[in-house]
């Protein structure tokens, strides 16, 4: 039999054999460690070349990250609710909990954004023709805007 002290003794060792990772698992840690240490000096270096060049930017937040967006790579927003999906010249749509109003406010200094209609805000940079009989804007990748009655082109 054994008495409380080894037993104890035996308690501890197991518990620390349990929280000792192989070499191999630390290695492979600080193999990542260094690989995000690049992204987030890639990253750094990209925002601060955003920022240099002069080029107009918004910060639109997807979840827990922020992407910085130039405004000459949006093609049009549009509106659902309260909700505004922002789409982009490379494909890619950005879902925001934020309104077309808010995104409208924060654009408010540039004057290539349009209003046509009230669920869409367009980049008119990207504006390929425009339909009058049945009031539509044909915009880059194929997207179609309808125009309100009330909006003078």
């Amino acid at each position: 039999m054994l008495n409380n002290i080894d037993q104890n003794c035996i308690n501890m060792a197991t518990s620390i054999k349990a929280n000792i990772k192989p070499i191999s698992d630390y290695a492979a840690i600080l193999t990542e460690m260094e690989h995000w240490k690049e992204k987030f000096f890639d990253l750094q270096a990209q925002i601060s070349e955003i920022r240099q060049t002069g080029t107009d930017t918004i910060i639109i937040k997807e979840g827990s990250t922020a992407r910085y967006i130039r405004l000459d790579d949006i093609i049009m927003m549009q509106a659902d609710s309260n909700y505004t999906t922002i789409q982009l010249t490379n494909g890619d749509k950005i879902f925001t909990s934020k309104t077309l109003k808010y995104w409208k406010d924060q654009i408010s200094k540039y004057s290539d954004f349009i209003r046509p209609h009230r669920s869409f805000l367009v980049n008119s940079k990207h504006i390929i023709s425009y339909h009058k009989s049945v009031r539509k804007l044909i915009l880059n990748r194929g997207y179609e805007v309808q125009v309100a009655r009330s909006y003078k082109i």
